[in-house]
């Protein structure tokens, strides 16, 4: 037997996420069984439980796309893992349980390097991180960028990315307790206050490389405007819960334009692609050029005080269920 946290229908997660016992199946003969030890509540979990993926998400469902574990028991037909390999099983959600059956080529191996906690936040955060600056956008010494949300656990990797290859970014933050939590140098830091300072602190910074935008909303066109012609607007959230409006495209249209999705990258890479670029980042975190502060941690049976505690989703660090 073991714990599942299980959703039923979609809908808030603090409302439909339930746990559940649930017998072990079988374990096909070319799997492995992983037992996990640790997992984090990301943004991209609570967004699929809500239903805004319905047509790739089958009801009912395990939650979780970031979780370090163990390799239990392989299948016969499995070579390349032994038992006790520490992997992150990746490709598929289901992280919000006890075991997790999967195949072997979908497990990234995790150096011994990293603690348990710093593992299970070394995916979903990270790799996004890694693929916005060094894949969509092609950070190199020079070049001039700006993020927003820069306090969140993501805007303190992208800031460590950046200085890493001697980048000071622009960093826009939501208020004044933000700017302590931030890591690292910066060009310049901006507080969004009510009175809309995001254009006034972008004056006179004009020539922009790039803009890594997670919010959306009236803002983006602000950002857009600080870009130089021929800049990249890399789009990848919307922590404002408002679309880029129409006027934007037409008011920028000397603009490179991408979003960023870490899914829709690892499905279209082999995974010795994504385990080397996941080796590469692995190994920033250890030599602590990045990292992720862990806020709380729950025993996965206490899935609700664990929402609870995750959401909103604010600056502070990651809750984790362990």
């Amino acid at each position: 037997m073991q714990y599942q946290a299980v959703v039923r229908k979609f809908g808030p997660a603090e409302e439909v996420v339930g746990i559940e016992r649930a017998e072990l199946a079988p374990l096909r003969r070319d799997q492995v069984r992983v037992r996990l030890l640790a997992r984090s509540i990301n943004p991209s979990d609570i967004i699929t439980i809500s239903g805004a993926y319905k047509g790739r998400t089958t009801l009912p469902f395990i939650p979780g796309f970031e979780a370090l574990g163990v390799v239990e028991t392989c299948g016969e037909e499995v070579h390349g893992l032994v038992p006790g390999a520490r992997v992150l099983p990746v490709r598929s959600a289901g992280g919000w349980q006890e075991f997790k059956d999967t195949d072997p080529s979908w497990c990234l191996r995790v150096p011994d390097a990293l603690s348990d906690f710093e593992a299970a936040t070394s995916y979903v955060n990270p790799m996004t991180a890694w693929l916005m600056l060094h894949k969509k956008i092609g950070l190199r010494p020079g070049m001039r960028i700006a993020l927003n949300a820069a306090a969140s656990s993501i805007g303190s990797i992208l800031i460590g990315m950046a200085n890493a290859v001697g980048v000071e970014p622009i960093a826009i933050v939501r208020s004044e307790e933000s700017l302590a939590r931030l890591r690292g140098r910066l060009e310049a830091v901006i507080v969004d206050g009510a009175d809309g300072n995001v254009a006034a602190g972008l004056a006179g910074r004009h020539g922009l490389d790039a803009v890594l935008d997670c919010v959306g909303g009236a803002c983006a066109s602000i950002l857009a405007d600080a870009l130089r012609p021929g800049g990249h607007f890399l789009h990848y959230g919307l922590l404002s819960g408002e679309s880029i409006p129409p006027s934007f495209w037409a008011s920028h249209p000397d603009i490179a334009f991408s979003f960023c999705h870490l899914r829709e990258w690892v499905h279209s890479e082999t995974m010795g692609d994504v385990q080397r670029a996941y080796a590469e980042v692995a190994a920033m975190i250890a030599s602590k050029v990045i990292a992720t502060e862990v806020r709380e941690v729950f025993p996965l049976e206490k899935i609700g005080e664990a929402l609870h505690a995750a959401l909103p989703f604010r600056t502070g660090g990651k809750v984790l269920l362990a």
